[in-house]
């Protein structure tokens, strides 16, 4: 199995999307997209972006992303779309999933998701873990497919097909391109937990995973980092430290500290 925990480093990397052609995968191949969703219930747009990252890339040598929406046609249009009294309204998230049983990749079905920054996720059950993935497929799938195939509602939404971006106009109330739609706050209410925040609020980046057997078991959920979205668009996903890299910056500080007082403490 692939290990999901991320190993701190010191600066957060940008990454680059130029040139690069993405075309989001489902998690039924065992490994999708990496996929920055974002919505507005009162103009009906979704705007998502391809991270270019698979899920697992988020392993020990991931250091982090940064990245500028606001310099992306699809996103400015987005905020355009909202209108600027409702610009409060949008809610984001960040997700990817592995849906495969294990006769692809070998790894066991698991989730990465926002979650609050306040601490684990809790209350969330195996029987509502199992009902993740149709949904998660459904919209990677069709966000996807929608610009290829002319899919009603889309403007200059070229899907993920050469491009790195999708926005959408939802239509209708089977709309699974709408992320709205297929997933809102809480993985279509089999989360017990809200998955998303405004412009210029912070998440905690979760693993979830099935908790042995029993349907009513509460999920395994590890923590992996941080992603904050300013109100600018900047978009963040910075790694947690590992325990040894905390215990060498509070001895750093310790030290720092003992010289301070040293310094300061009166001649004899």
């Amino acid at each position: 199995m692939k290990s999901n925990k991320i190993k701190y480093l010191a600066a957060v990397v940008a990454l680059a999307t130029s040139g690069s052609a993405f075309a989001a995968y489902t998690g039924t191949a065992g490994n999708s997209s990496v996929l920055f969703n974002a919505y507005e219930s009162v103009s009906g747009y979704t705007f998502a972006w391809d991270t270019g990252l698979r899920k697992d890339d988020i392993n020990s040598s991931f250091a982090g992303i940064s990245h500028n929406l606001a310099a992306d046609a699809n996103w400015n249009t987005f905020l355009s779309a909202v209108g600027p009294s409702h610009v409060a309204d949008i809610k984001w998230n960040l997700i990817a999933a592995d849906t495969n049983g294990g006769s692809i990749d070998g790894d066991p079905v698991s989730y990465l998701t926002t979650g609050p920054a306040d601490g684990t996720p809790a209350g969330t059950r195996n029987l509502q873990l199992l009902a993740w993935a149709g949904n998660v497929n459904s919209y990677i799938t069709a966000a996807s497919a929608a610009g290829a195939n002319g899919g009603q509602g889309a403007i200059d939404a070229p899907g993920f097909v050469g491009g790195n971006t999708y926005l959408h106009l939802k239509d209708g109330s089977a709309d699974y391109a709408s992320y709205e739609f297929a997933h809102g706050s809480n993985w279509n209410t089999k989360a017990n937990f809200d998955t998303t925040a405004g412009l210029g609020q912070s998440l905690s980046f979760y693993e979830i995973t099935r908790n042995g057997t029993s349907n009513t078991a509460i999920v395994n959920a590890a923590l992996l980092g941080t992603v904050t979205l300013s109100s600018a668009g900047e978009l963040t996903v910075s790694p947690v430290p590992e325990a040894e890299t905390w215990a060498m910056l509070l001895a750093g500080l310790a030290l720092v500290g003992t010289i301070a007082r040293r310094r300061s403490s009166p001649l004899s």
